[in-house]
């Protein structure tokens, strides 16, 4: 099967003779429908550009395609009208892209809060192409940025998913999205003045994915505020997910105890609805930030446990408890 005609192929060519491209990028192999063509297209590529390296990465979660950096995903094929964009994010991996304004640098720069951005795109749109060229240029420059680009006529499901019903669409977050034409100078200042406190548990995990859990406990701290989505990391069904979260109520008890407090009414509330693993979770959380009223809870609670794990982690929460008055 060719996936590149002969006038792409000579494209390609033309490219890679005046900005070179010697880069190392991965497949993502997720066992999705759509892996095949992805593996069609990394050895298409891999043919084409000789100083291009694609690894295979096997995940059981996510959609296929290609990881171009840490903070970069896309999961497209580069065809048709996309083709060039593609090129030139590789371009710039390899050292050959085109410079930034100074004021976007020094934008880029003052980022603080992780950005997310979903790009949602279609081969044959004729503004996709410029609104991809703009968010991987931000992407490649600033690591803030978490950018996946996706192509929703090959992934419907995951467009119905976000409400995506034309292209181009930047989502940033899980919240504002743009739809057609975006400058870079709109989608920076939207990023720019976001409140901390509204970001989604979505936002919120890729910044603990990023090891930034501290950023985290410090806009909770400046806030003076438990963020509604950092709750929803606390209740998580991935266990890594929550001991990421763990670790900040941990960090908020020796920084703001008064603070790390208000979480223990909330996950009370929340108890019965989850399974046991969340609730022996919560019952360690409680031992950590809890006062007198959450031992009484849990000593209330506790004939009731009738699992094991549960019931030692009540005990254990108490022991806790105990200990913060000695």
């Amino acid at each position: 099967m060719t996936l590149f005609d002969p006038e792409s192929q000579a494209k390609i060519k033309t490219f890679t003779q005046t900005r070179p491209i010697k880069t190392r990028i991965q497949r993502l192999s997720t066992g999705h429908a759509e892996d095949p063509p992805f593996a069609l297209m990394a050895g298409a590529l891999s043919t084409l550009i000789p100083d291009l390296v694609i690894e295979e990465e096997k995940t059981d979660t996510g959609l296929p395609g290609f990881r171009l950096k840490d903070n970069i995903t896309y999961s497209a094929l580069p065809l048709d009208k996309e083709l060039g964009p593609f090129l030139e994010a590789l371009a710039g991996l390899s050292g050959q892209g085109s410079p930034l304004s100074g004021e976007i640098v020094k934008t880029l720069d003052g980022i603080d809060i992780p950005v997310r951005l979903t790009l949602y795109i279609a081969l044959q749109c004729p503004f996709c192409p410029t609104v991809v060229r703009t968010v991987s240029a931000l992407a490649l420059y600033c690591p803030r940025i978490r950018l996946h680009i996706i192509d929703g006529s090959l992934f419907p499901e995951t467009a119905a998913k976000d409400g995506v019903m034309s292209a181009p669409c930047l989502i940033l977050d899980d919240g504002f999205r743009w739809t057609g034409q975006v400058t870079a100078h709109e989608i920076l200042n939207m990023a720019l003045h976001r409140d901390p406190a509204q970001l989604s548990a979505k936002s919120l995990q890729t910044i603990l994915e990023q090891g930034d859990a501290s950023w985290i406990t410090r806009q909770m701290v400046e806030k003076n505020q438990i963020f509604d989505g950092f709750i929803a990391l606390l209740l998580h069904d991935t266990w890594s997910v929550r001991l990421g979260a763990m670790v900040i109520v941990e960090d908020l008890c020796e920084s703001a105890p008064e603070l790390a407090a208000r979480i223990c009414p909330i996950l009370m509330n929340r108890f019965d609805e989850k399974d046991i693993p969340v609730k022996g979770d919560i019952l360690y959380v409680l031992g950590l930030a809890g006062d007198e009223a959450a031992g009484e809870w849990i000593r209330a609670r506790l004939a009731s446990l009738d699992h094991r794990d549960l019931a030692d982690a009540a005990q254990d929460a108490l022991e806790t408890l105990a200990s913060k008055k000695a």
